[in-house]
């Protein structure tokens, strides 16, 4: 399979301190990724980079073999804190239908193919019969759910998202992470998580992001992982291949 996500040597800082340095990482094809690490370890940065929104200040980012800004309609984000005013009368439809933005003509109505993504978008997540509802009216979940709806409507390959469970109560969470492991029957899902020992059950690679960025299989991330990555006991864990081609330890 051809790799959706590929960082050849990439370091980037802001105007200081590189918080990622000498990035070598490929991300192939319908892989669910969990990007972890502590906080200011530059997960979200690896996100931004990836969608362009950030430049490395060396080494290279490609995301389907090209720059990320000519790779973006085949991406969809959902950021961890959206910029969405809760008394702004908009309903579910209405926020799924911004994921057509840019895709549908800047003036004049949404066309009907443009509705029946977005619709088809909410229907995927579980929330056809919500599409007229006051967004603000929603429970967390069915909120983040007609995010990933938003995400959904560009028709993307690649879904990238930020700690999308912030907040979110356990039971939730687990339903929701697995309308994620149904959404990456067709998608490549690279996901923010501080919930490491949740998402080691559904996710099938783990990236790790602290001095050095390594890649793990699920098979064996434990309490003891979570310890190495943000300070404690250390034990080794078997690598990915990826990481072993490289020389990675952990």
């Amino acid at each position: 399979m051809s790799d959706v996500i590929t960082c050849r040597g990439l370091t980037f800082g802001y105007g200081g301190e590189p918080i990622l340095r000498n990035v070598n990482l490929a991300i192939p094809a319908g892989d669910f990724v969990s990007v972890v690490g502590p906080n200011g370890s530059g997960k979200t940065t690896l996100l931004k980079l990836a969608l362009g929104l950030l430049k490395p200040d060396a080494g290279t980012i490609e995301v389907f073999g090209q720059p990320p800004h000519r790779s973006r309609r085949r991406m969809g984000y959902v950021p961890q804190h959206p910029r969405l005013d809760p008394l702004f009368p908009v309903c579910a439809l209405d926020v799924a239908l911004m994921g057509r933005l840019g895709r549908a003509p800047l003036l004049g109505p949404w066309r009907p193919e443009d509705r029946a993504a977005a619709l088809a978008a909410l229907d995927e997540v579980g929330l056809a019969d919500k599409a007229g509802d006051h967004f603000a009216s929603l429970s967390g979940g069915q909120k983040q759910r007609v995010l990933i709806a938003r995400a959904l409507a560009g028709g993307p390959d690649l879904l990238l998202l930020d700690e999308p469970t912030a907040g979110l109560d356990a039971h939730i969470e687990e339903d929701f992470y697995r309308l994620l492991e149904q959404l990456n029957r067709r998608l490549t899902i690279v996901m923010v998580s501080h919930d490491l020992g949740f998402v080691a059950g559904v996710v099938r690679s783990v990236v790790c992001v602290g001095r050095e960025v390594v890649v793990h299989p699920t098979s064996e991330v434990t309490g003891q992982v979570i310890a190495d990555l943000y300070g404690g006991d250390v034990r080794l864990v078997r690598h990915d291949h990826r990481c072993s081609e490289e020389g990675h330890r952990c």
